[in-house]
């Protein structure tokens, strides 16, 4: 039910390709430590930056579990730098 129209993506997509990333995920992956860094900066920003695995299936993964735990969009991922954003269910 969390979707973005086009153009809200589309400024999304701008604003995140200039941002840095917020974090990086370790070699334990998805840890609730992890998971509570990223709440952090989501509840600041409504949004957030991250750098996953460099293994595509495994990252592929992690972008899934990320946005279902934490309830948001996944906007773009470049290389190993996935973007997402908080969706309100409003």
């Amino acid at each position: 039910a969390m979707t973005l129209s086009g153009k809200d993506r589309g400024k999304m997509k701008s604003v995140l390709k200039t941002r840095k990333v917020d974090l990086k995920l370790g070699k334990k992956g998805l840890t609730s430590n992890f998971l509570e860094e990223a709440k952090k900066v989501i509840s600041v920003d409504k949004m957030i930056k991250v750098s996953l695995d460099s293994d595509k299936r495994k990252r592929k993964e992690q972008t899934q579990v990320f946005a279902q735990t934490l309830g948001l969009s996944h906007i773009s991922t470049v290389g190993r730098t996935a973007s997402f954003c908080l969706v309100d269910e409003s």
